[in-house]
């Protein structure tokens, strides 16, 4: 549900990003006779549609991010009138903070002044729900996103010595979250940062190393968190370990025909899985890549394997036969039919695609392999 919650967040922002606005101001919806939250969020769908192709310039660009920030509020300040239950009220929460994200974003346009008027505000509501207990995975996820923006820009100015700090700040951050199943988050930031070319390349076995040092630190005594958080994070920390360069992956599952997936048959190929979902878009776009990779070198030793995480069997059918994919497939809903684990939480999936590239002894030797990145570094096994 984290997850969700950031990406509802920044869902507005993000259709901005490629919206418009005519210079004229557009009249800002009331939602006074909207008598459900569905019919709110259809209106302000329908308004950010309406502008999605309108943006001329920078001055337009403000506007617009004025119009959706003033609506989005006035969208959750009548949700929050007309919610049945806390459900609803999170959505409501959920619209004011949406649009005060798209004004500070307007402002920021204007002055480099970080502490705008609606900076302020969002400061305030986020301080007043939190002191009074509400909606606390919704607050927690406003603070995450601002800490992961902080860590985004020293990424970008990444060195070793950096990364020693982040790693310092992330355990500081554990040890402050509230929720139950947070503190895992920003600990596996530190191993994607490890895995990122500009340590690794260097330096291969980093992400091994901080696993490890991670794990040691859940388990000291300097860290604060419950022992229910405690296990939870182990857990997690583990599954990735599973699935980093130069671990021995081992799938297994039933396939869409209910028959059982054989990874041991793979052996002595180059094997591409990929972690998917029928609804996930960013997973339909690597299909045309994956489609001209299988036909180029599936005769000369590479396989596909893809496993359908949070995913219906019908579903993941109707995807396939769709999609008219040639490749072995693997369905987590008919291999936990099995009693079998499911292999998303085992490997520790946070988000799909993640595609894994294995070698013909079963060890994986490149981890999110995605696009451009995947045609070359096959190119270079099967040259």
């Amino acid at each position: 549900m984290f997850r969700f919650i950031l990406t509802f967040l920044t869902s507005v922002l993000l259709i901005i990003s490629s919206a418009s606005c005519q210079e004229e101001n557009k009249k800002i919806p009331t939602f006074d006779d909207a008598s459900s939250v569905k019919q709110i969020e259809t209106q302000i769908e329908e308004l950010a549609q309406k502008l999605r192709e309108e943006v001329k310039d920078l001055e337009s660009y403000k506007q617009f991010l004025q119009t959706i920030g003033d609506a989005s509020i006035a969208a959750g300040e009548r949700v929050l009138k007309i919610a049945k239950n806390e459900e609803e009220q999170e959505k409501g929460y959920m619209f004011k903070i949406a649009g005060l994200k798209a004004l500070i974003q307007k402002d920021r346009q204007t002055s480099s002044n970080q502490n705008s008027e609606s900076q302020e505000k969002l400061n305030t509501l986020i301080g007043e729900l939190e002191k009074e207990g509400k909606h606390l995975l919704l607050v927690n996820g406003i603070h995450f996103e601002e800490f992961t923006q902080k860590l985004d820009q020293l990424y970008k100015e990444l060195t070793p010595e950096k990364f020693e700090q982040l790693k310092k700040d992330l355990r500081q951050w554990v040890n402050k979250q509230p929720i139950p199943f947070e503190p895992v988050e920003p600990l596996l930031i530190a191993i994607q940062v490890a895995e990122s070319e500009k340590l690794s390349k260097n330096n291969p076995d980093i992400a091994a190393k901080t696993v490890q040092e991670l794990i040691a630190f859940v388990n000291s005594s300097e860290c604060t968190i419950s022992d229910e958080k405690k296990k939870e994070t182990l857990e997690r920390l583990n599954g990735y370990s599973r699935r980093l360069v130069g671990a021995d992956l081992k799938l297994y599952g039933k396939t869409l025909d209910n028959q059982d997936f054989n990874w041991d048959a793979l052996r002595g190929k180059y094997v591409l899985v990929k972690f998917t979902a029928s609804w996930c878009g960013p997973c339909k776009s690597e299909i045309p890549g994956m489609l001209r990779a299988y036909k180029q070198y599936h005769d000369k030793g590479l396989e596909i394997v893809s496993v359908y995480v949070w995913d219906k069997l019908d579903d993941a059918k109707h995807a396939v036969e769709e999609e008219k994919l040639p490749w072995l497939i693997v369905s987590e809903e008919l291999t936990e039919k099995a009693n079998k684990p499911p292999q998303g939480k085992l490997y520790c999936i946070q988000g799909v695609p993640t595609m894994l590239l294995v070698d013909k002894d079963g060890k994986i030797i490149n981890t999110q392999i995605r696009g451009q990145e995947l045609q070359s570094r096959l190119a270079e096994l099967f040259k």
